[in-house]
């Protein structure tokens, strides 16, 4: 075999990315040519031998069929490279439309120069909504590569090349010179770009290796335009695919946990703020959470003990990119609006495929960084607990099956044992600080750090977790959202709380106020500073007691800011009785005296009675003006209304089963029978629960805006970031309304009633079936249960 002369027009990818001089032979069809010497010494791919290889399996294929065509048809080349170029542009283009349209694509609170960037650049992907004024900038791309192909394509062909070539790596100094908290894409390898689509230019003409010869330059020249132009539009629908789920992540996660977690409603703020946080309520909000959290991330080595290395960095990072990709992933992109909807088998295939490929490539990233001391990978654990896992439709399986056997309630355990080992390091650095600087002048760590007259402060005063009101709020707010969770996760699957609620309680750092001010040191206010007291008691039913002495009570119609500040108040109690519900609960394992159940199952009653007095009528006013409320207020209410009303009918379930196993006082347990308290708890529910439904669905119009991306703007409830719950909700209204449709009698008008109160708790589980295989089973077995139950009457669920 001939040695040939390096020549730029005559070198493989790898060789002419390198500089170097590639000794591939022209006569390559002629002999055993499988690599340069380049190629081999590097253990790369040599794109010569992709060609040569193309080339001999296109001239088999098409020696067994004979050719009717021409001799002026175009057989010089395997194809031509503008027909290259052109079909990856519409595979790209035909992919990415599964996941865009122009509405979603043009972001309503993007400013003008994120929409300016081209589709091409993935480097950095602006959030959403988030003004120029943030300290970086959201850069993203998909955790994989996408195939071109709209055919399925083997999870194990997709991912392994791809991260083991470092498509998820980012560069080694991105922390700390740029602020990136997730890891820029890196260009893919060309070996990596070989199309995997439908074969392109099957109707050309049968390759000529004696014509290779005299344009063997020109068409290698043609097929490494053809590589990067595939490249470029491969690139451009992940960038599109991306963006979108970015978006959705804003709108459904950021959305509520506007709502959620706010620092007028966390107990563990060390100031309660009487502002209201009115930019993350507007039209306009940012990924506020994320983007502390991770700036939180980056400072926090005095708790964990040391600094992240440089590969755990880009571990937490993946974990949370992979975790954001995957929560988003859950909506469908391309179903048909209505009740009826559904989504074409072909996309449906393809997008089901995409969803189980990142689900489980985010619980590996998830599994394989437990080890690592990371706020950010405690909130992936957090994000990832909130997305459904992927399930076989075809399988029966009851509501209760289904909870025993999800996944979800391990991240968030996991999710909760880390942060609850920060907030444990965090008091004793705070108590360690603070009896250091009383001990040195007499004050406290935080005092007067504003005033430039003091000494040189020591090394605890410039840490920055400590000496930073805004990283202690994130570190106050980032615990508070894991006791909720863990609050609603331990009532509903009936789990042990992995934060106790001793271990919950308001943590009191000593301070020494000042003779001059009585205020504390650090200038805080003591009256606004939470006193130590019982977070499970009266604590967030203060604020409205307090109203209620004003004789003010909450109504619609109010002021935008009046009706997100009531729903973001109530919230605290929604989570108190589910915490009450989990102690009943715990008391009911422990075998308690029936005295500590009974006061326990007054203390419970007591705040759904305060709810009934304080929040109920409000909730009834937004049911009734549904379609006159702003689209977030909407999504605020029917997710916390929903929420509630689940916790009332766990709490009917566990008085329920108090009486059965008689664990409760014989009087007060007879006076709950003789009241028909836990039937009257399940239906009063219930039908709340099917109005939720009805307003929602049958006010889908006035949801329908550009607050959300079109995914999630068609109901209200299909902003829900936590499916499980509102599954769990309809599921259960729509069983307890099915017990109470009576067949042995002639319908009258309680039992046609109740049909469609089941008809449409039914129907908003079919909603949700659209990004949750639970959701979409229970729909299945509760619309099969109550066809049964009609016999075959005109009310069958389509």
């Amino acid at each position: 075999m001939e040695g040939s002369r390096r020549s730029q027009l005559h070198s493989c990818d790898p060789c002419r990315k390198g500089k170097r001089g590639c000794d591939a032979p022209k006569d390559r069809q002629q002999g055993k040519f499988n690599a340069c010497s380049n190629c081999k010494r590097w253990k790369k791919q040599c794109t010569f031998n992709w060609i040569v290889k193309r080339g001999e399996s296109k001239g088999n294929r098409r020696k067994a069929r004979p050719s009717n065509t021409n001799s002026n048809a175009v057989g010089s080349h395997p194809e031509q490279p503008d027909e290259v170029f052109r079909s990856a542009q519409e595979q790209a283009l035909k992919f990415a439309g599964f996941f865009a349209s122009p509405e979603s694509l043009d972001y309503a609170s993007s400013s003008p120069s994120q929409l300016e960037a081209p589709l091409s650049d993935t480097s950095q992907f602006i959030l959403p909504s988030q003004s120029d004024s943030q300290p970086f900038k959201w850069e993203m791309g998909l955790p994989y590569d996408l195939p071109i192909s709209p055919k399925p394509v083997h999870p194990l062909n997709t991912y392994q090349p791809l991260m083991q070539g470092g498509v998820m790596d980012s560069p080694s100094s991105s922390v700390e010179s740029t602020q990136t908290w997730f890891p820029q894409q890196d260009r893919v390898s060309d070996t990596l770009l070989v199309p995997r689509g439908p074969e392109w230019g099957k109707s050309r003409r049968k390759h000529h290796p004696e014509r290779e010869y005299d344009q063997s330059s020109s068409s290698e020249s043609q097929w490494s335009f053809c590589i990067a132009s595939e490249n470029t539009a491969k690139t451009s629908a992940r960038a599109a695919m991306s963006r979108n789920l970015i978006r959705i992540y804003h709108d459904s996660m950021e959305n509520a946990l506007s709502c959620w977690l706010t620092e007028h409603n966390c107990p563990y703020i060390e100031t309660i703020t009487k502002v209201l946080p009115g930019e993350e309520w507007g039209p306009s909000w940012s990924n506020r959470m994320c983007i502390r959290v991770c700036k939180l991330d980056r400072i926090s080595s005095s708790i964990r003990g040391r600094d992240l290395s440089a590969e755990e960095n880009k571990t937490a990072a993946r974990a949370l990119h992979l975790a954001i990709m995957s929560f988003a992933s859950q909506w469908t992109q391309h179903a048909e609006k209505g009740i009826g909807a559904s989504v074409p088998a072909a996309i449906d295939e393809d997008e089901r495929l995409i969803r189980e490929n990142v689900w489980n490539e985010a619980r590996q990233a998830l599994q394989q960084s437990s080890g690592i001391p990371s706020f950010r990978i405690a909130f992936a654990n957090i994000i990832f607990s909130l997305t459904q896992s992927p399930l076989d439709k075809s399988r029966e399986a009851t509501l209760d099956q289904l909870l025993q056997n999800d996944p979800a309630p391990t991240s968030l355990e996991a999710a909760n044992r880390q942060l609850f080992i920060f907030r444990h390091k965090f008091t004793r650095l705070q108590r360690e600080a603070a009896a250091s600087k009383s001990d040195a002048r007499g004050g406290s760590i935080l005092a007067n750090t504003h005033n430039d007259h003091l000494s040189q402060p020591s090394n605890s005063q410039l840490d920055p977790i400590l000496t930073s009101y805004e990283h202690r709020t994130t570190l106050g707010l980032m615990f508070w959202l894991g006791v909720m969770f863990d609050t609603l996760s331990a009532a509903m699957y009936q789990r042990p709380l992995v934060v106790s609620d001793e271990d919950s309680q308001i943590a009191s750092i000593p301070s020494i106020p000042t003779p001059e001010t009585n205020t504390y040191p650090n200038q805080w206010d003591q009256s606004l500073t939470p006193t130590k007291q019982d977070v499970w008691g009266d604590y967030f039913l203060q604020s409205s007691i307090k109203r209620q002495e004003t004789q003010y009570h909450p109504r619609w119609p109010c002021s935008y800011q009046e009706a997100a500040s009531i729903l973001s108040e109530a919230t605290p109690v929604k989570v108190l009785l589910y915490r009450r519900v989990t102690q009943l609960q715990t008391l009911i394992y422990r075998g308690a005296n029936p005295s500590h159940i009974e006061s326990l199952i007054q203390k419970t009653l007591s705040v759904y009675e305060h709810w009934d007095s304080t929040y109920r009528p409000f909730m009834v006013d937004c049911v009734t003006n549904h379609d006159l409320l702003p689209s977030r207020i909407q999504s605020w209410y029917v997710i916390l209304d929903g929420h509630w009303h689940l916790s009332a009918m766990l709490l009917a379930d566990v008085l329920e089963s108090i009486d059965k196993c008689r664990l409760g006082c014989d009087s007060a347990r007879e006076a709950r029978q003789f009241t028909n308290i836990v039937a009257t708890l399940r239906t009063n529910n219930a039908l709340a629960v099917a109005a939720l439904a009805r307003a929602s669905i049958q006010g889908q119009d006035s949801f329908m805006g550009r607050d959300f991306h079109d995914s999630l703007n068609e109901v209200a409830f299909l902003v829900e970031p936590w499916t499980a719950v509102l599954v769990h909700c309809f599921a259960k209204a729509g069983y307890i309304l099915l017990d109470n449709l009576d067949m042995s009698v002639e319908l009258n008008i309680w039992s046609d009633r109740v049909r469609q109160n089941c008809e449409f708790a039914i129907r908003a589980l079919q909603y949700l079936g659209r990004k949750s295989d639970m959701a979409f089973v229970v729909a299945r077995n509760l619309s099969r249960s109550l066809n049964s139950k009609l016999y075959g009457a005109s009310w069958n669920i389509e």
